[in-house]
């Protein structure tokens, strides 16, 4: 029995991995198209997921780092772990930009909100449910999040976040 990341890695480094009932090792594996999921009606090696949402490759180090999609029954943990680590709370509307949200709807939430904390809230909350661009940013990930971070300056929040959730393979 193989872990999902020991199946993404053989996919990665196109190694042999399968094995059959047996234990008879399969020579070949059957390529898995971008378009295609790692799940049949009777087996979901990625949750329901589809690949795409799962793994996501480092360009500048060719790494594969897993990526788990957040959605917004993750809003308490992203806010906590960004509490905890002290963001600012006055860099939400920049924040909210690298992380694809549109200032037309970053400047709805200032309006309906006003305090920065709230509105940070807000904006994660935005973040979590993929309103505008977010897809298109890499969607609601850590490794997203983390990435957003950087581009901000909060670089030590953003090394932790890496480190606690993006798992390299």
């Amino acid at each position: 029995m193989y872990s999902v990341k020991d199946i993404l890695s053989a996919l990665y480094k196109r190694e042999d991995f399968l094995v059959n009932a047996t234990g008879i090792r399969h020579t070949k594996l059957k390529r898995i198209l971008p378009c295609e999921s790692l799940s049949s009606s009777h087996l979901s090696l990625l949750g329901g997921r589809d690949i795409k949402e799962v793994i996501e490759i480092a360009e500048e180090s060719n790494t594969i780092i897993t990526r788990i999609k957040l959605d917004i029954k993750d809003l308490d943990i992203v806010i906590e772990e960004l509490l905890l680590n002290h963001l600012e709370y006055s860099n939400w509307h920049q924040f909210g930009l690298h992380l694809g949200l549109y200032d037309q709807t970053l400047n709805s939430i200032k309006k309906d909100h006003g305090e920065c904390k709230q509105c940070l809230i807000q904006c994660m909350s935005a973040w979590l449910r993929e309103k505008d661009k977010v897809r298109e940013k890499g969607g609601p990930s850590w490794s997203s999040l983390a990435r957003a971070l950087d581009t901000v300056g909060e670089k030590s929040i953003a090394s932790y976040i890496k480190t606690k959730y993006c798992t390299k393979i």
